[in-house]
């Protein structure tokens, strides 16, 4: 998977405790203005990724994990937004503005 986490490192609030570098599995998160937290975490082994969206008091809104990821890039590292792309799709995740979590099927 193409993936660059020195991006992610700075596109996201914080790395969490739970990252195992040996595995390649990493664990981030960050916390909108609204109190939302997004949980992102990204295993390289894998080629996976799973998107964890939690409200302030830790109730789970959403959860998804997408397998066979092919890249991961930073769109606009200053409007908060990234993509993950895989054979079927396109995941777009907006940490600022808008909807959170969108995924879109290949046609």
């Amino acid at each position: 998977m193409k993936c660059d986490i020195t991006d992610l490192l700075t596109f996201f609030d914080e790395l969490m405790p739970s990252t195992d570098e040996e595995q390649k599995v990493y664990w981030f998160k960050s916390s909108k203005k609204d109190g939302t937290i997004i949980i992102f975490v990204v295993s390289l082994f894998e080629e996976s990724i799973g998107v964890i969206i939690k409200s302030e008091n830790g109730v789970c809104f959403s959860h998804i994990d997408l397998e066979k990821c092919s890249e991961i890039n930073v769109l606009d590292q200053e409007k908060k937004c990234l993509e993950v792309l895989n054979p079927n799709g396109r995941c777009f995740l907006s940490l600022l503005d808008g909807a959170v979590f969108t995924y879109t099927e290949n046609k």
